[in-house]
């Protein structure tokens, strides 16, 4: 009996072994996942750091390491959840919230990212408080729709830096939501000007901004718009994509003279290109005849046509020229016909040949054209209905030329 009982107190006595041995092991263990992290063996870390943590060593080291591989597995939605759970236990751990910023980045989560590194400026501004953080996060103000603090923190960005790309970029991008025109065409104005983006991004981010502008404030902003384009060329003057773009952007908002000193310039860089230069000659008699010259006109279609018989938009527009002048009505014609033949359901062909035989005086015929033209959609077009009523004038039949000439003012 004494000898029970004296080795239960010996028991009694014994230092707990067991706790030291198992901490001992888990230090281990999450050394050994600390290293296979290291080695880029994410699956083997995760595993042997949700053992841990399962077990009850959820330490905010444990947590963060475990986020981290789960990361590196592409799991954002665990790596987040098990990342929030360390800066929970150390709120104050840099290295904890600037890993979960990278993860809410990672998953879009463009609010909490904002907030996380505005957190991250606030308790460490002399690592943290600098241009491409403040960029960052004006960044991640502004995707979650946060304008006012975007700004804020874009701005701040521009003080320091005020060439930086990203922060220009965002900038101009918040501008052009709030239908800031002038601020849109400084700071995206800057952007271009930079060597750091090449030519293609240029053209790229010219062609997704403009498609956002309405055309009416094109027509408005046109002369800072050509001036936009024309920054992007200054420093990429050899970019013929760049020339194309702003040769299009001039045509569209009815600068022809800048249109048409755009396509010869970019004949001249395209070379032996036959395309380009049947294309852009086609493109100068357009604007020419835009501009009422006629002579000009005329000699742009014919060396298009010299270059290509067979250029039908040449042919279409050539034909129409003529009738608007009344001169060489019959070659017109021809070369109407020859549209047709090629298209004979086209709106602008058929409203051309119509428009051509009412010049010649073939009223009869005309409103044959125009009503095939209705029946394919001629009553959505202004000039289509216009130029019908004008035959159904000539032909005496006054009440329906009045009805169609209604519908062409509506």
């Amino acid at each position: 009996m004494r000898k029970l009982c004296l080795l239960f107190l010996v028991l009694f006595l014994l230092p707990p072994l067991c706790p030291a041995e198992n901490r001992a092991d888990e230090k281990g263990r999450f050394l050994d996942a600390v290293a296979l992290y290291g080695k880029g063996d994410f699956d083997a870390a995760a595993q042997l750091l949700d053992s841990l943590y399962q077990g009850g060593a959820a330490s905010d080291a444990v947590c963060y390491y475990l986020g981290l591989s789960e990361a590196g597995r592409g799991q954002v939605a665990s790596a987040q959840k098990r990342l929030e759970e360390a800066v929970s236990r150390d709120s104050l751990n840099t290295w904890y919230l600037s890993t979960l910023a990278s993860v809410y980045e990672m998953g879009e989560r463009w609010l909490s990212l904002a907030l996380t590194c505005e957190r991250l400026i606030q308790l460490d501004s002399a690592h943290f408080a600098e241009p491409f953080f403040y960029a960052k996060t004006g960044n991640a103000f502004s995707q979650a729709r946060d304008t006012a603090r975007g700004i804020l923190y874009l701005d701040k960005a521009l003080a320091i830096v005020p060439d930086m790309p990203m922060a220009l970029y965002n900038r101009a991008g918040l501008a052009l939501i709030d239908e800031d025109y002038e601020g849109f065409f400084d700071y995206a104005g800057r952007l271009l000007q930079t060597r750091e983006l090449d030519a293609d991004w240029k053209q790229k981010y010219l062609q997704s901004m403009l498609s956002a502008v309405p055309p009416a404030t094109l027509e408005t902003w046109k002369g800072p718009l050509l001036q936009l384009c024309a920054q992007a060329v200054a420093v990429h003057p050899e970019h013929l994509g760049l020339h194309v773009f702003r040769q299009s952007v001039a045509y569209v908002v009815k600068d022809y003279p800048e249109a048409i000193a755009e396509a010869e310039q970019i004949i001249a860089l395209s070379g032996d290109d036959a395309d380009t230069r049947e294309s852009m000659t086609q493109l100068i008699g357009d604007a020419y005849m835009e501009m009422g010259d006629e002579k000009r006109c005329f000699a742009a279609y014919e060396k298009v046509l010299k270059m290509n018989p067979d250029n039908i938009a040449t042919l279409n527009n050539y034909a129409y020229s003529l009738a608007l002048a009344g001169k060489n009505l019959s070659r017109a014609l021809k070369m109407s016909e020859k549209t047709l033949a090629a298209d004979p359901k086209n709106l602008t062909y058929l409203d051309t040949y119509g428009w051509i035989l009412h010049r010649m005086g073939r009223n009869e015929k005309a409103k044959e054209i125009f009503k095939e033209a209705m029946i394919y959609g001629g009553r959505q077009e202004k000039v289509i209905l216009s130029h019908y009523a004008a035959v159904l004038q000539a032909l005496g039949e006054a009440d329906l030329a009045r009805y169609y000439e209604s519908l062409s003012a509506q």
